[in-house]
């Protein structure tokens, strides 16, 4: 079971690097650069947008409720 959790750990690592090194290729950079442009540009604004998802998603939750508490 440890093998397999091993190579199934490896192979996602593999992956995220040669998803990297191609990133890097495709925009002309550095691996460090766009590894860089990920950790401290991609991560915080993906985390940005889905906080904003969830706040949206709370008010309409909110919307909806009210409205089946009016129509009891």
């Amino acid at each position: 079971m440890t093998a397999i959790l091993f190579a199934l750990g490896f192979a996602v690592y593999a992956a995220c690097v040669d998803f990297m090194l191609n990133l890097a290729a495709i925009l002309h950079v550095t691996y460090r650069d766009a590894n860089t442009a990920v950790l401290l540009i991609g991560f915080p604004a993906t985390t940005a947008v889905l906080a904003v998802v969830c706040a949206w998603q709370r008010v309409v939750l909110r919307r909806e409720r009210a409205k089946i508490g009016r129509a009891k």
